[in-house]
């Protein structure tokens, strides 16, 4: 909670400190996360081609995982902007059906996922800007980990149980492309994240994965 405090602190800081009075940006992103050991097997010329409907490809792949984002972006700079951060990233590990001999079909699964909240504040560096604007992103995170088992059932998600609540500090590094439509912005980003580099045990492997998301963004650009 205290590390929470203090980036809201410095986050405040930095909006108060910005002489230049341009607009503080909110979005909201949305999309697949893929561990490190699925990437070759979910991004590879079999399954992403011209042939394949790419929509189907990305439901499949939003079974090993996804995220949702809420990002405030602040510029600094003509080529600089600050970037803060919360991401949900779930990632379903498996999955148990409970089937009832009235049922026709099974009326109620219990699956455990994986949630990973990073917490980040960042830069993202601007080529140049247009109407379609280039960039390279970094960060560095505040990771919340934690095991959850959830009930679906009539199509709706529910956790009933978690487990305790892990922490890491690690990174991301990134690049994407801004659209600039008139009143909003509209968002296409691909981030490669290290969940553990700091604070990991001596057993514990490297925690990796990659996020492609698109997004919009309101202001602060």
């Amino acid at each position: 909670m205290r590390k929470i405090f203090c980036a809201i602190i410095i986050l405040g800081y930095i909006v108060c400190y910005n002489s230049s009075g341009a607009p503080l940006g909110v979005g909201f992103a949305i999309g697949l996360s893929t561990p490190n050991s699925q990437i070759n097997d979910i991004y590879n010329s079999e399954k992403i081609n011209l042939n394949n409907n790419l929509w189907n490809v990305a439901r499949e792949s939003a079974k090993i995982g996804y995220h949702l984002g809420l990002n405030l972006s602040l510029p600094l700079t003509d080529n600089f902007n600050f970037r803060g951060a919360i991401t949900l990233n779930r990632f379903p590990k498996s999955e148990l059906r409970l089937y009832f001999p009235q049922e026709p079909y099974d009326t109620v699964i219990l699956r455990t996922i994986q949630n990973f909240i990073p917490i980040s504040a960042g830069i993202d560096l601007y080529i140049f800007k247009s109407a379609v604007s280039p960039y390279l992103s970094g960060n560095l995170s505040y990771f919340y980990i934690l095991n959850s088992i959830d009930i679906v059932k009539l199509n709706q998600e529910l956790p009933i149980a978690t487990s305790k609540t892990d922490s890491r500090i690690g990174a991301g590094l990134g690049l994407g492309l801004d659209f600039n439509v008139g009143l909003v912005t509209l968002n296409v980003e691909a981030k490669y994240w290290f969940v553990n580099l700091i604070g990991n045990t001596s057993e514990e492997r490297d925690k990796n994965f990659l996020t492609l998301g698109v997004g919009i963004i309101f202001g602060g650009r």
